[in-house]
């Protein structure tokens, strides 16, 4: 992705409502990634699109007007993409490569360790799979582990990746929409 479409994509970004970039997520994609780039640039629009349909949020005290509004932000997105399939931002070539980035950031470190003290206070339903067009689960409530965060690609603001098991995740988190599944992107034991 040359630089002036990078500073266009920044600049849309941050003249619409939440979509900004994350500070956080430090690495800019390689080549091979800028379809995922592409993708999910993609996504943030149809977020940006489909918000300007509702009024600018007033400031307000009431939780309630903040969870309906993202309930209604939510449906109307799911709506958008009613035909939204796994894969489709994590196509193979991107899964191939962010499995070899988070193998590589997770290097000597304990998978399942680091997965059981992500998970400590969380009740995981056992058989719990996460689903594209979804909510994020109420009960996981734990952050990204920031090793990760500093591997992968950056992702637009209001856009997070999540671990749900060994399964990376996009969560639109204005909307509590889950955008796209990696399964199986942690490493299991003995691979």
């Amino acid at each position: 992705m040359n630089r002036v479409w990078s500073r266009t994509i920044v600049a849309v970004a941050l003249a619409g409502s939440t979509v900004g970039l994350n500070t956080v997520a430090a690495q800019p994609a390689t080549g091979g990634l800028s379809l995922f780039e592409e993708r999910i640039a993609a996504y943030a629009e149809l977020h940006q699109r489909v918000e300007t349909i509702f009024p600018p949020l007033a400031p307000t005290d009431d939780a309630y007007v903040l969870v309906r509004r993202r309930a209604h932000l939510g449906a109307a997105i799911r709506a958008e993409r009613a035909q939204a399939k796994q894969g489709e931002i994590f196509d193979a070539t991107t899964a191939v490569m962010l499995r070899d980035v988070v193998a590589d950031a997770l290097r000597g470190v304990d998978v399942d360790v680091l997965l059981v003290d992500l998970y400590e206070g969380c009740e995981m339903p056992i058989g719990y799979r996460p689903e594209v067009n979804g909510s994020y689960p109420d009960w996981a409530t734990h952050e990204m582990p920031f090793t990760l965060l500093v591997a992968l690609p950056r992702l637009p603001g209001g856009i997070q990746y999540r671990l749900i098991d060994h399964d990376l995740l996009l969560w639109d988190v204005d909307a509590d929409v889950i955008i796209d599944v990696l399964p199986g992107a942690l490493p299991r034991a003995g691979s």
